[in-house]
C-alpha cells in the first residue's frame, strides 16, 4: 500500500512556481549553516537580502494578510514554500527574527490599527528585523520577575534595565521586549509590551562570554 502523499494540480503548479524563484533570486554566494546566530556579516547581509526578495513576494511572512505585506497564502502552499526552500538548504525568514516571527501575530491581533499599519508591513517586507528582549539577569523564564522599567514622559518612555540572552548577532532594527511600568501592581499584571528602535541613545550591546 502506499502512502506517499502527491501534490494536487494547483500544489504542483505552486511547487514549480516556488522552486523556479527561488533558483534565481537566492543570491550568489549564500552559504548554508546550521547556526545562522554565527554568520559572517557578508552572509548576514546576503540573508537580509534574501529576506527582502521573499518579502517583495509576500513569501517571508507568507500567513501574513496582504495588507501588511504578507502573502495571505492557504496552508498548503506555505507548506510548499518551507518545502522548497528547505530542500535550497534555507529557512523562512532565512535569518535569525524569532522577534519577527513572535511580535508579528501578537501585533495582528493585539494590536491597533495605528500599530499594525506602523510595525507590521516593514516585519512582513523584510525591510527591518526584530530581537526579542525577555530574560535578564534576576529573571529566567518567569517573565513576572523582571525588573526593567519603562517610565512615562510626556509622550514618550524612559527605559532602564538590562536583558541577557539576546540570540543572533550584527544587530536588530527593533526589539520587543516586556517592561514593568506599574511597579505597584501585582506581579504578571504590572508588565507592558514595548517595541523599541534599537538606535535610540543609551542603548548599548556587549557581549556574554560563556563556556
Amino acid at each position: 500500500m502506499d502512502f506517499a502523499i502527491e501534490d494536487s494540480d494547483d500544489q504542483r503548479a505552486f511547487r514549480t512556481v516556488v522552486r523556479d524563484w527561488l533558483g534565481k533570486n537566492i543570491p550568489d554566494g549564500m552559504e548554508h549553516t546550521i547556526d545562522t546566530g554565527d554568520l559572517t556579516l557578508e552572509q548576514y547581509q546576503l540573508r537580509r537580502e534574501l529576506g527582502r526578495r521573499l518579502g517583495a513576494q509576500g513569501w517571508l511572512y507568507p500567513t501574513m494578510p496582504k495588507k501588511y505585506g504578507g502573502g495571505d497564502l492557504p496552508i498548503e502552499h506555505v507548506v510548499i514554500l518551507h518545502d522548497e526552500i528547505g530542500r535550497a538548504g534555507f529557512s523562512i525568514p532565512p535569518y535569525y527574527d524569532a522577534g519577527g516571527r513572535m511580535s508579528a501575530p501578537t501585533i495582528l491581533v493585539w494590536g491597533s490599527e495605528e500599530h499594525k499599519d506602523r510595525f507590521l508591513p516593514p516585519i512582513c517586507k523584510g525591510e527591518v528585523r526584530t530581537w526579542q528582549l525577555l530574560r535578564e539577569p534576576g529573571a529566567g523564564s518567569d517573565l513576572a520577575g523582571i525588573k526593567m522599567t519603562a517610565k512615562r514622559d510626556g509622550g514618550d518612555y524612559v527605559v532602564n534595565g538590562q536583558k541577557v540572552f539576546v540570540g543572533s548577532s550584527h544587530g536588530a532594527d527593533y526589539s520587543w521586549t516586556i517592561v514593568v511600568t506599574d511597579p505597584d501592581a501585582k506581579r504578571h499584571e504590572n508588565v507592558s509590551w514595548l517595541m523599541i528602535p534599537m538606535d535610540l541613545p543609551g542603548i548599548s550591546v556587549v557581549p556574554l562570554d560563556l563556556l
